[in-house]
Formats: C-alpha cells, sequence, structure tokens
C-alpha cells in the first residue's frame, strides 16, 4: 500500500470526528506497542556517530583532529572544549559493542572496536603527553596536572573521574590491560584532590574539590557531588574489576604501583563524607555542591548527580551487604523520579541545551538501571523504577524524534525529550544548535532499553 493510500484508510478508519491530535496520540500509541528497541538503539547512536564522530574526511569543519567527539554536527563548527563529553560518548559506543556482540552483529562490533582503539587506546600509547594541537588526551595541554596520568589528567576532578569509569568499561569490554592500568593510574591523579588542607573549612575534612590550580578560589575549593559521587564511584567499580577478574590475570593487567590498593575501602570513605555532607538521607535528595563556607550548601539537584550516588550507593550495597547503602540509593532513586523540580508530568525534565547539562539525565538513566536490575532491591521499587525509565524512553522515541512522512525516524534529539529537535529550536538561544549531550543522552536511553529487565 502506497503513502496516500495508507493515509486514505487510516482517515477513513478514524472518521471525520476525531481531532489530529487524537489521531497523533494514537500513532504514538502504536509506535509505543510496535517499537524494537535494538532498532531504536540503532537508530540513536548510528546518528550519534554519523554527525558527532569525527573520522578522516567525514564533512567536519575546524582544525581538529580525527577519532574524538565533537560538540558540533557535522558540516558546524567543531568546539575543542569537549574533554569530559567524550567519556560519555564512548560509553555509548560501548553499550552497542556489547548489543552488536549479543545480537552476533560482526560488522558493528568491528566498528565500534575500531572506536574504541583510535579514540582511547592509541592515544594513550606510551603514556606520554602528546604536543599536536588539538589532540585532546593532552590533559587540556595541563601537564602541571599530569604527573600520573598523563593523558587524562588535568586539573578539573570531576573530568578525570569521568574517563577513569569509560577506561575501566573499556577494560570489562575488551580484555585489555591498557585501560585497566590507565584507569588506575587516573585515580591515584584524582586521589590527591581528597582532603587538601586548603579545603578543610569548606564541608569539613575529607571530600574530593572540584579543580586543581584555584585554591585560593570559592570556584576552586567547591566540593562538588559531580566530583565526588563519581569518585566514589571509580573507586568501587574498580574494587568490582578486581572481585571479578582472575587473581593472576589481574595482577598481571594491573599497574604495579596500584595493584594492592584497597578500593573498597577508599570508596567507603568518600561514600561517608558525601553521605554526611551532600546526601539528605529523609528525602533522598543530592545536594549540588559545598561552597564558599562551611554550612553553606547549594540546594539545587541535577539528574546526574543523583545518578552517580545511587551509583556509588548500589555498588557499595552488592559488595558490602549493608542495608545503609541499599536504601540510599533507593531514595535517591526514587527522589529523581518522584520530585516536581526534577521530575515534570513524569518526564525527567530539560536541564538545559547547553554543551554540559544536556548529558546530565542519560547518567542517571545509566546507573537507575543498575538498580532495576539488581533482584536483591525490593521489587516494588524495580517495578516502580521500571515503569518510569520505559515510560522515558517510549516518549523519547514517539514524541521526541522527527518524523519522515512514512513515519521513520528522523534527525537528532532534543534536551526536552517530549519535544522534536524542530520543535526545541524554537525556544531560540542554545537550542538552536544541536550538540553532542542531546544525542548522547537519549542514545544512552535507548541503548538501556536493551539491557534493562521488567522485575515483574
Amino acid at each position: 500500500m502506497n503513502h496516500t493510500l495508507a493515509a486514505l484508510a487510516l482517515a477513513l478508519l478514524l472518521g471525520p470526528g476525531i481531532s489530529a491530535q487524537a489521531r497523533s496520540s494514537r500513532k504514538n500509541d502504536d509506535r509505543k506497542a510496535s517499537v524494537s528497541w535494538s532498532a531504536a538503539a540503532d537508530y540513536a547512536t548510528g546518528t550519534l556517530a554519523d554527525n558527532f564522530w569525527r573520522v578522516p574526511d567525514n564533512g567536519f569543519v575546524g582544525k581538529q583532529p580525527p577519532y574524538h567527539f565533537t560538540n558540533g554536527v557535522k558540516g558546524a563548527e567543531d568546539f575543542p572544549n569537549n574533554y569530559w563529553p567524550q567519556a560519555h560518548g564512548m560509553d555509548v559506543f560501548i553499550d552497542a559493542y556489547l548489543r552488536a556482540q549479543r545480537e552476533d552483529d560482526s560488522k558493528a562490533e568491528a566498528f565500534y572496536k575500531e572506536c574504541f582503539d583510535k579514540g582511547y587506546r592509541d592515544p594513550i600509547g606510551t603514556g606520554e603527553v602528546k604536543k599536536q594541537t588539538g589532540i585532546l588526551w593532552t590533559s587540556y595541554g595541563m601537564k602541571k596536572y599530569a604527573d600520573i596520568s598523563a593523558c587524562f589528567g588535568n586539573q578539573f576532578v570531576d573530568d578525570m573521574e569521568w574517563h577513569a569509569l569509560t577506561l575501566i568499561r573499556l577494560y570489562e569490554a575488551t580484555g585489555e590491560a591498557v585501560y585497566l592500568r590507565e584507569a588506575q593510574k587516573l585515580y591515584a591523579q584524582i586521589w590527591k584532590a581528597w582532603d587538601l588542607p586548603a579545603a578543610r573549612d569548606v564541608g569539613g575534612n575529607g571530600g574530593f574539590i572540584w579543580c586543581y590550580g584555584k585554591e585560593n578560589t570559592a570556584q576552586g575549593l567547591a566540593k562538588n557531588a559531580c566530583s565526588n559521587a563519581p569518585g566514589c564511584l571509580a573507586a568501587i567499580r574498580l574494587h568490582e574489576v578486581k572481585r571479578r577478574t582472575p587473581a593472576a590475570r589481574y595482577r598481571a593487567d594491573s599497574h604495579p604501583d596500584y595493584a594492592d590498593f584497597d578500593y573498597l575501602k577508599n570508596a567507603e570513605t568518600v561514600y561517608e563524607w558525601i553521605a554526611r555532607e551532600l546526601f539528605n538521607r529523609e528525602t533522598g535528595q543530592v545536594y549540588g555542591s559545598f561552597s564558599q563556607k562551611k554550612g553553606k550548601m547549594t540546594a539545587y539537584s541535577l539528574t546526574y548527580d543523583q545518578g552517580t550516588f545511587l551509583g556509588a550507593a548500589h555498588l557499595l550495597y552488592r559488595y558490602t551487604g549493608k542495608k545503609l547503602y541499599r536504601n540510599d540509593a533507593l531514595k535517591a532513586a526514587l527522589y529523581t523520579i518522584t520530585h516536581p523540580g526534577i521530575t515534570k508530568g513524569g518526564i525527567l525534565r530539560d536541564e538545559g541545551a547547553g554543551g554540559d547539562n544536556s548529558f546530565f539525565k542519560g547518567i542517571f538513566i545509566r546507573y537507575a538501571v543498575e538498580l532495576v536490575n539488581d533482584r536483591r532491591i525490593k521489587r516494588k521499587a524495580r517495578i516502580q523504577l521500571y515503569d518510569f525509565i520505559r515510560h522515558q524512553a517510549e516518549t523519547l522515541w514517539t514524541e521526541g524524534l522527527g518524523r519522515d512522512e512514512a513515519g521513520n525516524p528522523k534527525g537528532l534529539f532534543s534536551p526536552d525529550w517530549k519535544l522534536t529537535q524542530e520543535q526545541a529550536a524554537r525556544k531560540g538561544g542554545d537550542y538552536q544548535k544541536p550538540k553532542l549531550g542531546w544525542q548522547v543522552s537519549g542514545a544512552t536511553l535507548l541503548e538501556a532499553m536493551n539491557v534493562m529487565k521488567d522485575p515483574r
């Protein structure tokens, strides 16, 4: 049946009394019922690769070298300030790589493996800081802050933590020792930012500062959730690798200076500070930051802070069995999906179209899905969280993506999962130019639907 006849048949079926809005709603319901999450993920991650993954001669402008994610789409300005987003873009590629293995898709598997090699493995090389202009793995050119991990160390503690988490996943996915050794080196670099004497009037003893080199400023000394929860998560993930890897292989693959580090003890130390200073156990809210002086806390909450905190709490529960951690994880998750300041109309709010904020929701989804899949967690809470995440995905796929006349998806996602890219652009400002975070966050969600299990 051609498109014209199909449209006519649909109109006759629906009848003249049904509004265009109702017909649109029915179409969306049909798409929800018939969606293939594998196909949806293929579209989302494929569009990410086509539009934001820079390889030789593929239409990007600017002077940046190949084999990295760009903030601007192909054919637009290639903004260079995109160090930390590389980790989240590569996390999506890891998701797709693992899915390709499960689906026996050797072509896709080979493509993503090449992305790992070119984007992370090869730039690490011997571990020396590269001198080429624009190479992203040069610690922002800050050799001063890269004395342990030359390729990934820099003054921004949270940025280092994101890459540590991705390096761990790359090791688990590929088994290549270079990733584990670099993750261990990087965590040693991160640990140097813990409990600095200059910052002890900010949230008391303990805590990771946000940024080196600004220790004489409130901004530099701020102890943010974004520099503490991922730090805790990286430590417990390194412990997880140690637990899951045969002892002889773990020692062979590890950096000799860090193979015996007690990552579990370290993670508990970091967590204790976060829970004391940045977490409300009554509500489940994770506060954004301590800044200025002790006792002055920013009251905002962001989805990625909620996500990394619940992820750290969940993993600590997994490896210690302490119910306090489990309860904290659940409280943080349920606060996120029920609080009107974060979730509006059942959908995670639009946190902004800028280069940073648009990544946040995907980070929450990544760790919330792990909670859903853990059978040791109360079934009722898992069902609630599962239904919430599925609703995000169905909304994004049916409402947040443009369609051609045949109903096929087209274009990119927007920061608002209820709006297409074209609809979001009407807001003006940052919403008019698609950015990496929009697609990464949406692709993270759709890839997650391929691993999340219905607890019912």
